[in-house]
């Protein structure tokens, strides 16, 4: 009877180690498949994240759609203006009409006078220049493109001077705008004006009227797109003084319309509206 017993209890046993090793393995399974679900998961978000980073960099790398092309600063100017888009030459630049800070001229390097000036000039100012020499002339280019930066640092200078011969910082200031522009007013920053001068006499005063290579330049450079910017008695529209020196690119048609009816780049422009 004992023996049966333990017979019974062995087999009892048996079966519940027999049990115990099956669901031990089942849930041997159970916990693998959870550790692979697990690790799986955290690789996937590792890599999603290391990823992430360089993407948003090679978002940011993209041109944002609202950044302004090379093109983007003129046609912004040119419309705050009233100037139709394709008619930069015509930008006006004044004590009212300050350039917008974000032009960028398209500079180009003439080696004989080794002056930059808009590419949208070059060749019109090389073939003015070269006719008049055709005519035994000889000029100098003064003055091209110039910075914001160049111009400051010409009016501190001109200022400077006054103040050393007595005036009031406020009457040199008063004094020197009248022949030279503040800073962000000059059409030099744009690229398309030069000051020229009779290479004999590089004087930027009222002589330099008188020479015969500024006489020509006055009767002929609208034949090249130039005009005569600040003539003489139109001092209470353009804000400046004459300069006899100081020719600006606005285009064949326009030097020509504007030179022959004896007004300014203002009265022009206000004549289109």
């Amino acid at each position: 009877m004992n023996c049966i017993r333990r017979k019974r209890h062995r087999t009892k046993k048996k079966a519940l180690k027999k049990f115990f090793r099956k669901m031990l393995k089942r849930y041997a399974v159970c916990l693998a498949v959870v550790l692979i679900l697990v690790t799986g998961w955290k690789l996937t978000s590792f890599a999603v994240k290391s990823l992430s980073p360089a993407k948003e960099q090679k978002e940011d790398l993209q041109e944002p759609e609202d950044v302004f092309s090379e093109e983007e600063p003129i046609r912004k100017i040119s419309e705050a203006e009233g100037v139709p888009y394709g008619a930069e030459n015509l930008l006006l630049v004044n004590k009212d009409h300050p350039l917008d800070e974000s032009y960028q001229p398209n500079l180009k390097r003439n080696r004989d006078y080794g002056v930059d000036v808009d590419a949208s000039i070059f060749d019109a100012l090389k073939d003015m220049l070269a006719e008049g020499e055709k005519q035994g002339l000889s000029f100098w280019i003064a003055s091209g493109y110039r910075s914001p930066q160049r111009q400051r640092e010409l009016l501190d200078e001109d200022i400077a001077d006054l103040v050393r011969q007595g005036y009031t910082y406020s009457e040199a200031y008063e004094e020197v705008v009248r022949e030279t522009m503040p800073v962000g007013c000059s059409e030099h920053a744009t690229g398309l004006c030069v000051d020229i001068v009779a290479k004999n006499y590089q004087f930027l005063d009222e002589k330099q009227g008188s020479t015969k290579e500024i006489r020509w330049l006055q009767e002929n450079c609208s034949q090249y797109g130039f005009i005569l910017r600040y003539p003489e008695g139109k001092e209470d529209i353009t804000k400046i003084s004459y300069e006899s020196w100081h020719f600006r690119y606005v285009g064949v048609d326009a030097a020509k319309q504007i030179t022959e009816q004896g007004i300014t780049l203002e009265e022009y422009l206000e004549s289109l509206e």
